[in-house]
């Protein structure tokens, strides 16, 4: 019988051949097919011409600069995500976690103008500010009430301090990476 042109999986030694105008798979561990099989192998064996192998997909291997470049963009993204998670503070001795994600870093950023301003006796300016806060442990809403200096303390001590911090461990960890010779240096970092 002539199959015209077939093709050979090596993955399970199976073929597939057309058969009624269609693709028709025939295994070569199936009882059933055991008499279809040998005569499409032997086929093959006599038209190797007509034989395609088709091999399974074995994804490409990235480089070292691959790696790299995908663990940076990871540690980027941890080190954004960990500064949004917020900061541990303690105010009057109690600690708080503040939310810090991008609305609350402009927030803060915004409210630490306002405090400074009036520090430097602008009129007409709030007396104090209001912010929330969560208990540590609990997370129970707290409503704290700061002057503009006890706010400029939270600002530097806590929101400014956890972002540098985070962004100082992620560009050592980034350094680490650019420093790796093996892509499980990379991992590592």
């Amino acid at each position: 019988m002539d199959y015209g042109q077939i093709i050979h999986r090596t993955v399970d030694d199976s073929f597939v051949i057309i058969k009624n105008d269609m693709p028709y798979h025939v295994y070569p561990y199936a009882a059933e097919f055991a008499e279809e099989w040998d005569a499409v192998l032997a086929y093959a064996e006599a038209h190797p011409e007509c034989v395609t192998e088709e091999k399974p997909y074995v994804p490409p291997v990235p480089t070292l600069d691959e790696l790299k470049a995908a663990k940076a963009a990871q540690i980027d993204a941890e080190t954004s995500a960990a500064i949004a998670s917020g900061f541990d503070y303690a105010v009057g001795g109690v600690t708080y976690h503040f939310s810090y994600d991008t609305f609350d870093q402009q927030n803060f950023a915004d409210t630490a103008n306002v405090c400074l301003m009036k520090q430097s006796g602008m009129p007409g300016l709030p007396e104090s500010v209001t912010w929330n806060a969560y208990t540590v442990p609990g997370g129970e809403l707290e409503c704290l009430t700061f002057d503009a200096s006890g706010f400029l303390a939270l600002y530097a001590g806590g929101a400014m301090n956890h972002k540098n911090e985070t962004m100082q461990r992620g560009g050592e960890r980034k350094a680490a990476v650019e420093a790796a010779a093996t892509p499980e240096e990379v991992e590592a970092a």
